[in-house]
């Protein structure tokens, strides 16, 4: 084999080892895509927990009971997740504290990325509401 065939043949093996090491370091498409639709979720988790504190502030300053529409705050929410269908759930925890869930394909991402109190095992992540 001449050194340039040889030189040609070791630059695509470098190539193609890079190529695999960028995918098995970042993860790829199918990764870039879950972690796409956890980011839809946890913004959905946002845009409840927004409308929750809405609720209280303008009902008494008392966290709702569930998550049924009320006139005065009015927005256009996603109850359910878009990729499953699979409803967020609310719970109330105490006066002053609440847990918006949701199934994310990857809560550790989500953990260590974007919100510190993610309970891995539920999805659930605490808010607390102060009036």
């Amino acid at each position: 084999m001449r050194a340039d065939r040889l030189a040609q043949v070791a630059l695509a093996a470098l190539v193609a080892g890079l190529v695999v090491f960028g995918l098995l370091t970042v993860g790829g498409p199918g990764k870039g895509r879950m972690e796409k639709r956890d980011q839809t979720r946890l913004s959905d988790l946002r845009d409840l927990s927004q409308y929750v504190r809405c609720v209280a502030n303008t009902q008494g300053k008392t966290l709702p009971a569930s998550l049924a529409p009320v006139e005065t705050c009015q927005r256009e929410l996603r109850l359910a997740d878009p990729f499953t269908d699979a409803p967020y759930r609310y719970e109330r925890v105490s006066d002053t504290a609440y847990r918006l869930c949701a199934g994310f394909e990857d809560p550790e991402w989500v953990s260590e990325g974007l919100i510190a109190d993610l309970d891995l095992a539920t999805g659930c992540v605490q808010f607390t509401y102060t009036p």
